[in-house]
């Protein structure tokens, strides 16, 4: 995925360059539900490792719920001169176990979708964004490639730029 860290940062949905120890961050809140969820951004005192962050805290957690959940972090860090690259992201816990197709890109989408209903001052619906950003809709998304077709044929004299004929 190696992009910019404004490329990177604009994904996530800062829209600016951050500088070390700056945090981007956002809340909502519901009332009825007693539920408040926070999602930041922030960059480490040496500017070389950004941090994104989402989780919920519920007022009154029902049964099996808890009270605060970490629904998704990322970290991102320096892969060439210019290049970031993001080395590790948790949605609820879990990283890439089943080897999905762009996953780190498609974890980058939703955090920007979520970053996007705190904007408005809604509490992101995790499973639908999930379902909507996580799903796969490239061609080659499965762990199997289709074939193609027969490999065409190659005269040996034309490599060569060997003329035919005497």
């Amino acid at each position: 995925m190696r992009i910019t860290l404004k490329e990177l940062l604009d994904n996530l949905g800062v829209g600016y360059v951050m500088s070390a120890y700056e945090t981007c961050p956002w809340a909502a809140y519901d009332d009825e539900q007693g539920l408040t969820c926070s999602a930041e951004v922030r960059m480490n005192n040496d500017g070389d490792e950004l941090e994104a962050e989402m989780q919920f805290m519920r007022e009154f957690p029902k049964e099996g719920e808890k009270p605060i959940e970490q629904v998704f972090w990322l970290l991102g860090q320096p892969a060439t001169a210019d290049k970031w690259d993001v080395r590790g992201v948790k949605i609820r816990g879990e990283g890439n176990t089943e080897n999905k197709y762009a996953f780190e890109e498609k974890a980058v989408s939703f955090f920007c979708a979520c970053v996007q209903e705190l904007k408005m001052g809604k509490i992101p619906d995790i499973d639908e964004i999930l379902a909507r950003e996580m799903k796969d809709k490239e061609k080659f998304s499965g762990n199997s490639q289709g074939g193609g077709s027969k490999a065409p044929k190659i005269k040996p004299q034309a490599l060569m730029g060997m003329k035919s004929g005497r």
